[in-house]
């Protein structure tokens, strides 16, 4: 009994001890609180100060240097020419690092030096992707187990998956952009070996076209003179058709033959050029690129307050040591 009694009282007094160290702690929490509001409170007018000189520093750097400004193309990369333009952007990038003003004057012009950057990148199309193929889907769906996210689907090995990307070109100042840009662009889609491969397709387009348009009418004169129950005479480069086929045949084939046709055009519009442009923008203010109002203020009151941690710092770390 007496055994059991004095465990409950060391109990007891354990619980008392915990409690007490939780209420120790959240007084603590509530103190630092009231000591930071009232340094605020006591260098309110040393803060007002440096932050007014802060945004006065940061101000003046803006009207003494040019803002940066980002310019865009979205562009659909034809003929397998996908690589060759993130290579080609990447190549032009070095260049600007190493200040080879004769090779990048020669693709921007007289005003090459207001070029600060070039950036290609994926419009990635999520849906698309993985309904290309089952195979697509699965190898999307292990790479998601494995890494969790999407991510992924900005690497670089991914690119030629996608038939959409973004150039960006990043220009310092509002005047030119258009310009430099329009020159950037002209660059990349002149590559000789892309536009032999683009001349060569359009050639075909355009005869598969005609092709199609022959046999049509072909049809259409079959179909004509089915009416009078009488065949008609073709060449010899007609398509000759049996006295067997009924109607239904003859314009099952002509509606498939228009069906082609239809694909056949939309491919001449989509591929009349290496980088076909589907949209495009110029001079637009760079958020990223350019420094906010606030950050030279805020390493000013930074520093400030750092300056102040490390004094109470010091003084508790030699008020600890004093107790020893």
């Amino acid at each position: 009994m007496t055994e059991q009694t004095s465990q409950n009282a060391s109990d007891e007094i354990d619980l008392g001890v915990v409690f007490e160290k939780i209420k120790s702690f959240f007084k603590s929490i509530l103190i630092g609180i009231i000591q930071i509001f009232q340094f605020f409170w006591k260098h309110k007018f040393v803060l007002v100060g440096l932050l007014v000189i802060g945004v006065g520093i940061q101000l003046y750097l803006k009207s003494t240097s040019e803002s940066t400004y980002l310019n865009q193309f979205f562009v659909r990369t034809n003929y397998g020419s996908t690589e060759y333009v993130y290579s080609k952007v990447n190549s032009i990038n070095l260049k600007l690092e190493a200040d080879d003003s004769l090779y990048i004057k020669d693709i921007f012009g007289e005003h090459y030096n207001k070029v600060k950057e070039i950036e290609v990148v994926p419009v990635i199309d999520v849906y698309g992707l993985v309904n290309k193929s089952e195979q697509n889907k699965e190898t999307f769906e292990l790479l998601l187990d494995e890494f969790g996210d999407i991510s992924f689907l900005s690497d670089e090995i991914n690119i030629n998956e996608y038939t959409t990307h973004k150039i960006k070109i990043y220009i310092e100042g509002q005047a030119y952009n258009e310009k430099i840009s329009n020159r950037l662009y002209d660059h990349l889609a002149s590559n000789l070996y892309y536009n032999e491969l683009k001349t060569a397709a359009l050639e075909s387009y355009k005869e598969q076209l005609e092709q199609s348009k022959t046999i049509r009418t072909q049809i259409d004169s079959i179909l004509k003179d089915q009416k009078g129950n009488t065949l008609p005479k073709l060449d010899n480069n007609a398509i000759n058709f049996s006295g067997s086929q009924d109607l239904n045949e003859l314009l099952s084939r002509k509606q498939a033959l228009l069906t082609n046709e239809l694909s056949i055009r939309n491919r001449l519009s989509s591929n009349d050029e290496v980088l076909k442009i589907i949209d495009s923008s110029f001079g637009v203010f760079s958020e990223e690129r350019n420094q906010s109002y606030f950050i030279i203020p805020s390493i000013i009151l930074g520093i400030y307050f750092l300056l102040f941690f490390f004094r109470y710092l010091s003084r508790r770390i030699l008020s600890f040591v004093g107790k020893d």
